[in-house]
């Protein structure tokens, strides 16, 4: 069994006993307790648990949390330090736009402490941020996308007219020379393009995986953005583009 596989488990079982023990675990899997409480560290970060002395119990809101892609869990180093390099050029003061995604979420994990207004349309960030002190959170109405917590549709719209955003942060599906930024569908497109009138930046934070790929429906040409942060393995093509373009570009290797 992979670990992704061991960790969806994990988290079903999570869900059924609010609680598992490590050694039943390494029992159930065959694995070293060494490996489960790997895992469960892994999953304390994501948010799913709490850990506890000899094993973890569910952590409020977690059912919220979608299963874990092995793409997902793969990259969430990756997402973890845009999420950092993002709550650096985020001030005390600022009004910021949170876009749905894993690493929007990275960002607002990163948010605790500082004095911000967050306007997102993603309800497990919005959760994420609930007890976050300094923060006061604007989450808009509007449709749910069945099996995500994105919201979409007229009430988001509605939200985000009259008010202003300093930094607004992206997260798309795809990235591409020729297509542009994309994401899943064409709903979340109007919903940027109401960010983007709001908005005195727009700062795009995508994995490296998210470059030379194509998503449904298109946000805009890749000049759309005043910054990008990825990582360090972004496409050389990519770092040309963005330097010719004038566009700034900041990946991990700002913090090796």
């Amino acid at each position: 069994m992979f670990a992704i596989e061991r960790m969806n488990k994990i988290k079903e079982i999570l869900f059924k006993d609010k609680r598992v023990d490590v050694f039943e675990l390494s029992e159930l899997f065959s694995v070293t307790e060494v490996t489960i409480r790997r895992d469960l560290d892994k999953l304390e970060q994501m948010g799913f648990l709490v850990k506890i002395y000899g094993g973890a119990v569910l952590k409020e809101d977690a059912a919220l949390q979608p299963l874990i892609a092995e793409s997902e869990d793969e990259l969430i180093e990756e997402k973890r330090m845009i999420g950092k390099i993002a709550s650096h050029m985020i001030d005390d003061g600022d009004a910021i736009y949170l876009s749905p995604g894993t690493t929007s979420l990275e960002i607002a994990r990163n948010l605790k402490g500082k004095k911000t207004t967050v306007v997102t349309n993603d309800i497990t960030t919005a959760l994420e941020l609930k007890d976050a002190a300094g923060s006061k959170v604007l989450l808009t109405g509007g449709d749910l996308i069945p099996s995500t917590s994105k919201l979409v549709g007229g009430f988001t719209l509605q939200t985000l007219e009259g008010i202003h955003i300093n930094k607004a942060f992206i997260g798309v599906k795809g990235a591409h020379l020729d297509t542009g930024y994309t994401v899943d569908t064409y709903e979340e497109t109007m919903v940027v393009q109401q960010v983007k009138k709001i908005s005195s930046e727009i700062i795009m934070v995508a994995d490296y995986t998210k470059f030379n790929r194509k998503g449904f429906a298109k946000l805009g040409d890749l000049l759309m953005a005043d910054k990008v942060i990825t990582n360090k393995q972004i496409p050389a093509e990519y770092k040309k583009y963005y330097f010719e373009n004038a566009v700034k570009l900041y990946t991990t290797y700002d913090f090796d």
